[in-house]
């Protein structure tokens, strides 16, 4: 018996990573590279010059809004009600672990939460994805034969 043997790299791995660029860039080509405020404080999206946010369509808040507020008692019970089934997102958190240590977690998401609602700003973290590609046909013959789905945060679709 041979121990440590390894097979050498098969053509077969480099197909595949070859495919996996070839879906990255397909997938990432719509990416806004930067974006930057024009004078009417508008964010355009360097990349082809189209205005990527509206002027004026939200309202300021006033005095008389109140702002959301959750406490630790409405995410636990939130976080125990999770579907476990949820495919876990790019920070690896699945729905078994918020439902298993909703207790632990209420407190420390809470005070996540309510300073996002608050300024009225997600946290980066929550607004990052992990692009899976799903075929739609059984023999794909290029790349538009992949439909991209989207993994977000758990925690995120709550």
């Amino acid at each position: 018996m041979i121990t440590d043997y390894r097979s050498p790299p098969s053509r077969l791995m480099n197909a595949h990573e070859s495919l996996a660029n070839e879906l990255n860039t397909f997938f990432t080509r719509f990416k806004a590279t930067s974006r930057s405020a024009n004078a009417n404080g508008a964010y355009a999206n360097s990349a082809n010059g189209a205005i990527s946010a509206l002027n004026g369509a939200c309202a300021e808040p006033t005095i008389e809004q109140h702002p959301l507020i959750i406490t630790e008692r409405d995410v636990r019970r939130v976080f125990k009600r999770v579907n476990t089934r949820k495919a876990a997102g790019p920070d690896g958190t699945c729905g078994k672990v918020l439902k298993a240590c909703a207790d632990q977690l209420a407190p420390i998401s809470t005070d996540i939460f309510n300073p996002s609602l608050t300024l009225g700003i997600v946290p980066s973290s929550f607004k990052c994805s992990t692009i899976v590609p799903v075929l739609k046909k059984s023999r794909p013959s290029g790349l538009n034969d992949y439909c991209p789905v989207a993994l977000t945060s758990v925690v995120m679709k709550l």
